[in-house]
C-alpha cells in the first residue's frame, strides 16, 4: 500500500526538498575520494568534495561520532551555489586505528588534509556534535581560522571516563536517532570508533580561538550547556529542532540559513 502523500502546498515542498536532499546525498557518496601517496603506501585522504565548486572561500565540516559525512550532504547543498563544502570522513571507517585516539591529534591530522586543499588563507571550519570540538582545536592549532561553527556540541564540566556498556547504550541510542538499522557487522566495526570518539571528546578541554566562533544550539539545549560555551563561543544561537532533527527537513533550512549569515559577515569584516 502506498503511502500517504502531502495534501498541502507547504507539504509538497517538503516532499519535493527531502527527494532532492536524498539525491544529491546519494550523488556525493558516490564520488570518487582523493588519496594521497605516502612512502609506504596509499592513504584515503578524509576530505569527501560534497560541494567542490565556488568562488568563495571553502568551509571544512568535520564528522561527528559516527564518523560518517552523510549528515552533511543535504546541509552543504543548501549553502549557496558559489560556497565550496568539503566534509572530513573519520578514517576509522576504512580500517585506521581508532583505540586511544586523542582529539587533538585528529585535529592535526584534519588539518593538514584541508590545507593540502586551501594552501593559504584564513579557513572556515566546523562540525556537528564531537566535530564541531575538532574544528575548534583545528583553529586553535592554525591560528588563522575565520569562523569556526559549532553545531550542538556538548562541552563536559569535568573530564569523564564511561564504561564500555554505557557507550554501547549511548551508540544504540545514536543509531536509532539517526534512523539507521545498521547489521550485527556493521555494528562490530563501527563501535569501537564512536566510543574512542565520545573518550576523546569527554577528555577534551576547549580553549579560546582567535578567529570568530559560532555556536548553534538545538533548542532543547538547556542553560548550563550554553553557559559551559560562553568563554569560548562569540556568538550563541538557539535554532530549531533537537541534536539530529537539526539536520533534517524542515529545520535544516532554518541552520544553513543561519551559517550562510555567519559566513556573509565573516566576509564583510
Amino acid at each position: 500500500m502506498a503511502g500517504a502523500q502531502p495534501s498541502t502546498l507547504e507539504g509538497k515542498r517538503r516532499a519535493l526538498l527531502r527527494l532532492r536532499l536524498r539525491r544529491r546525498r546519494e550523488e556525493a557518496l558516490a564520488r570518487p575520494r582523493p588519496a594521497r601517496q605516502t612512502v609506504s603506501q596509499q592513504t584515503v585522504s578524509p576530505l569527501v568534495p560534497l560541494r567542490p565548486a565556488g568562488t568563495k572561500p571553502p568551509l571544512f565540516l568535520v564528522h561527528a561520532a559516527g564518523g560518517s559525512v552523510a549528515p552533511y550532504v543535504p546541509l552543504a547543498a543548501l549553502l549557496g551555489d558559489d560556497r565550496p563544502v568539503y566534509a572530513l570522513e573519520d578514517p576509522g571507517l576504512h580500517g585506521d586505528p581508532v583505540e586511544g585516539r586523542r582529539l587533538p591529534d585528529l585535529a592535526a591530522a584534519y588539518l593538514a588534509a584541508v590545507r593540502e586543499v586551501q594552501p593559504d588563507g584564513p579557513l572556515h571550519v566546523g562540525g556537528w556534535s564531537v566535530g564541531g570540538a575538532v574544528a575548534l582545536d583545528m583553529a586553535r592549532q592554525d591560528g588563522d581560522v575565520a569562523l569556526t561553527f559549532v553545531l550542538d556540541t556538548a562541552v563536559p564540566d569535568a573530564p569523564s571516563h564511561p564504561g564500555e556498556d554505557e557507550l554501547r547504550a549511548w551508540f544504540a541510542a545514536d543509531v536509532a536517532d539517526m534512523g539507521a538499522e545498521p547489521d550485527a557487522a556493521e555494528v562490530a566495526e563501527r563501535f569501537p570508533m564512536f566510543a574512542a570518539n565520545v573518550r576523546a571528546l569527554l577528555t577534551f578541554r576547549p580553549s579560546r580561538v582567535a578567529g570568530r566562533v559560532l555556536l548553534l544550539c538545538a533548542e532543547e539545549s538547556g542553560p548550563e550547556k550554553l553557559d559551559r560555551w560562553r568563554a569560548y563561543a562569540d556568538e550563541i544561537q538557539v535554532v530549531r529542532g533537537d541534536h539530529y532533527t537539526m539536520l533534517q527537513p524542515p529545520h535544516i533550512e532554518a541552520l544553513a540559513r543561519t551559517m550562510r549569515d555567519g559566513l556573509r559577515e565573516v566576509s564583510a569584516r
